[in-house]
């Protein structure tokens, strides 16, 4: 028997508030290691702000996305521009601001925001070939950027609370539909194949509700693949 294909998990850097949320990323490997679904690492191989995670203050200079998420990877990480989406079983994202800053213009565009050419080639790709994707916190925006940009609207998609929510609000302007969901609470668009959960959009999320949340994550991702 041939080995099945891995899910691509797509980092954003490394670090809460300029990458990916190191917490999700590990809570989502373990799962998936759990469920016996390999996966390899991608990241955009593009320069970053970096942010200093101690005082919280826009830090000097900038890193290398891809750089930076290699060591959440260990080191074994291909560039975004690499991955093929023949080649995989489906895409993950685990959250973090770097959904916002890295993947996407969120951070600076707001509802004007559009995705970086890397993630949008590959976002096109999955959506076409109808290969599931799975999107953790606040990386969702990717998944309601990329269905506004291929046309479809009132796609179900998680991102915390959606009173009060910018990011609700920007799934809104797109054409999306924003659910409530507590932290662990998986919504599946059968349609679309998308997969998203709240994980540490939610007030009150710990490490253990994370890992809840990436577990059911994994779940409803192996169901949709049945």
């Amino acid at each position: 028997m041939s080995n099945p294909l891995p899910v691509a998990v797509v980092l954003s850097g490394c670090g809460v508030n300029d990458g990916t949320e190191i917490t999700e990323a590990v809570a989502l490997i373990i799962a998936l290691s759990e469920a016996g679904l390999p996966y390899a690492f991608h990241a955009p191989d593009r320069e970053q702000a970096v942010t200093d995670h101690l005082s919280g203050d826009t830090a000097a200079g900038t890193r290398s996305i891809l750089a930076e998420s290699a060591r959440i990877a260990r080191g074994d990480i291909a560039p975004l521009d690499a991955l093929q989406i023949d080649k995989v079983s489906a895409l993950a994202f685990p959250g973090g601001f770097g959904a916002a800053r890295n993947l996407t213009t969120f951070a600076t565009d707001g509802e004007q925001a559009q995705l970086y050419p890397d993630v949008a080639r590959v976002m096109r790709d999955a959506l076409a070939a109808g290969t599931p994707v799975l999107a953790m916190c606040a990386a969702p925006l990717v998944l309601g950027l990329a269905a506004r940009d291929a046309g479809l609207r009132d796609v179900d998609l998680t991102v915390g609370a959606t009173a009060g929510n910018p990011l609700a609000a920007a799934l809104a302007a797109w054409g999306q539909h924003p659910v409530d969901r507590p932290v662990d609470g998986v919504c599946v668009d059968c349609a679309r194949r998308l997969i998203s959960v709240p994980a540490y959009m939610c007030a009150g999320a710990n490490p253990a509700s994370i890992y809840a949340a990436a577990r059911a994550a994994v779940s409803a991702l192996t169901a949709l693949a049945r």
